[in-house]
């Protein structure tokens, strides 16, 4: 059995966003989102589970590209 574990950072001046990447003991891929204010204690988080690694790479990949239009710099 492999776990795997990889977080991607965005922040813009007031907010952030983490993903992480984990594989769960079923061996599916789990997607843990989290966001918020910087200046407050207010944020939220979504979990998102995926069969294959290539399909939760994609959502990463649109997960970036929405926070780069939206003014996030990845960290």
């Amino acid at each position: 059995m492999k776990l795997d574990l990889r977080i991607w950072k965005w922040r813009s001046e007031s907010r952030y966003y983490t993903v992480r990447l984990q594989q769960n003991l079923f061996n599916e891929w789990t997607l843990i989102k989290s966001w918020g204010g910087l200046q407050n204690n207010l944020g939220n988080l979504a979990i998102q589970t995926f069969g294959h690694i290539e399909d939760a790479i994609n959502e990463i990949e649109i997960i970036g590209k929405k926070r780069r239009r939206r003014g996030y710099n990845i960290l």
